[in-house]
């Protein structure tokens, strides 16, 4: 009994601290004036997220407001240029299935910007999460874990579209929970793919340390 007592209080937990970081995300995003405060707001609650499933860890509304303050300058910028690039997609994507009467035109570009919209995603995470990387090496990183690993960006990409289903359908859970939800999950098969990633460079390593004991033999 006390087992699921504790499993209820649990869960009860998690459910409110994720509406807590997408009201804060939400809160933040519109103080920047959505252009310039979603990327800073968005960035702080990948980090915040990936605490709390790491380490439990919670923060509070005030710490979410400290690192906004810290992290707007580089985060701004970078949210405008993603904005404005999924916009452009999405523009594009329309002007296309209207005048284009080509069939297979359509469904190729929707191909097309969903591989784009990934590796923008992808490379903005890993930007968000890294601590003085510069940007290029985070796209490096991006790209290489894109393609090294395709089951993760297919679980990634169903699991975003089955919540943005459902989350358009009930636009009541979309504000309590959307954008936290969405990210959590982000994060999560991004952090898989960021392990994975240090592991076969741990293993390369390995494999290179005897080599050059050999060479000093």
């Amino acid at each position: 009994m006390k087992k699921l007592q504790n499993g209820i209080y649990s869960f009860f937990g998690i459910v409110s601290y994720m509406a807590q970081l997408n009201l804060q995300w939400l809160l933040f995003t519109l103080l920047g004036g959505i252009l310039l405060g979603i990327g800073p707001a968005t960035a702080i609650t990948v980090r915040f997220l990936h605490d709390y499933r790491e380490s439990r860890r919670e923060y509070s509304f005030t710490d979410f407001w400290q690192a906004y303050k810290q992290n707007f300058k580089k985060f701004s910028l970078i949210g405008c240029l993603y904005t404005a690039f999924l916009a452009v997609l999405i523009v594009n994507l329309r002007i296309v299935a209207v005048l284009v009467d080509v069939p297979w035109i359509a469904p190729a570009y929707t191909l097309l910007g969903m591989v784009l919209a990934y590796l923008s995603l992808m490379s903005f995470l890993t930007y968000a999460k890294a601590d003085d990387v510069a940007f290029r090496e985070c796209l490096k990183t991006t790209l290489f874990m894109v393609f090294r690993y395709p089951l993760q960006a297919l679980a990634l990409l169903t699991t975003v579209y089955l919540f943005s289903l459902l989350f358009g359908s009930k636009s009541s859970l979309a504000l309590i929970f959307g954008g936290s939800t969405i990210l959590f999950f982000a994060e999560f098969f991004h952090s898989q793919m960021i392990q994975k990633t240090k592991a076969l460079q741990g293993g390369k390593g390995q494999q290179d340390e005897p080599a050059e004991m050999d060479q000093t033999l």
